[in-house]
């Protein structure tokens, strides 16, 4: 049977996710931005938290652990950096399983936005939780001096099938797609993309789930080795990693 998926905004644009195997009734939330509306978006599911999966320990991604912890006794899988922030059951880094039910999920580090950043990788269940690395039409603020770091984390995850869906952090859609045009104004896909971005902020709808079909075709920074951005930049030639870092400081000041 398939993991039942909700995604929905807590906090301002953070994204509390819950993952729920109905064959073990196993469910883990992502991050905790805030416990309370974890914890209420389980409860109008019917589904009892056991475990929290933990991408980084930024404080709006760990705050709520300890509450929901203290409701729930769920396990908390985390990176070793989130261990000053939050209780930590079972540190995890690169090449550890986390199992969820029947779904076996894979570690992989993924630093850049943040030194200890994880994401989790389930190739059974074709689903990636990825954190603040990737955004849907965007990526992460990246830490000084770690634009080679992210670029690489961003690289592993676009290598992923184009059907697997990725879990991102925080829904910043619509400002992700206004640049997205700016960057790539020749992609149909990116137009389209962008329409659909300003009704759903316009309707109130959350968006934080992709696919990396789906930002291959409209992420500029998936992009960085296609010739578009990088005459964009007017660094055509250029390794990608280098137009990377250039779209990332473009956005910066965006």
């Amino acid at each position: 049977m398939p993991l039942d998926i909700h995604v929905f905004r807590t906090l301002s644009d953070n994204a509390g996710a819950l993952l729920h195997d109905p064959a073990s009734g196993v469910c883990a939330a992502v991050d905790v931005p805030d416990a309370a509306e974890v914890l209420a978006a389980a409860r109008a599911k019917g589904w009892r938290i056991s475990q929290v999966l933990v991408t980084h320990e930024h404080a709006d991604h760990v705050q709520g652990i300890l509450t929901l912890k203290q409701a729930t006794g769920a396990k908390v899988f985390a990176p070793a950096a989130a261990r000053g922030a939050a209780p930590v059951d079972v540190v995890i880094g690169e090449g550890d399983h986390v199992a969820l039910g029947a779904y076996d999920f894979e570690v992989w580090a993924t630093p850049g936005h943040a030194e200890g950043h994880v994401s989790l990788v389930s190739q059974g269940a074709r689903l990636a939780l990825v954190g603040d690395v990737v955004f849907v039409m965007g990526c992460g603020r990246v830490m000084p001096g770690r634009m080679d770091a992210m670029w690489a984390s961003l690289s592993r995850i676009m290598a992923l099938p184009d059907a697997t869906r990725l879990i991102t952090g925080h829904d910043y859609t619509l400002s992700n797609g206004r640049f997205a045009a700016a960057m790539d104004p020749s992609n149909p896909a990116v137009a389209a993309r962008l329409a659909e971005a300003e009704a759903a902020k316009a309707e109130g709808r959350f968006w934080a789930v992709t696919t990396i079909a789906e930002e291959k075709a409209t992420n500029p920074f998936f992009r960085a080795g296609e010739d578009a951005l990088a005459a964009t930049l007017g660094l055509v030639g250029k390794p990608a990693g280098e137009v990377f870092a250039a779209l990332r400081e473009a956005k910066n000041r965006f």
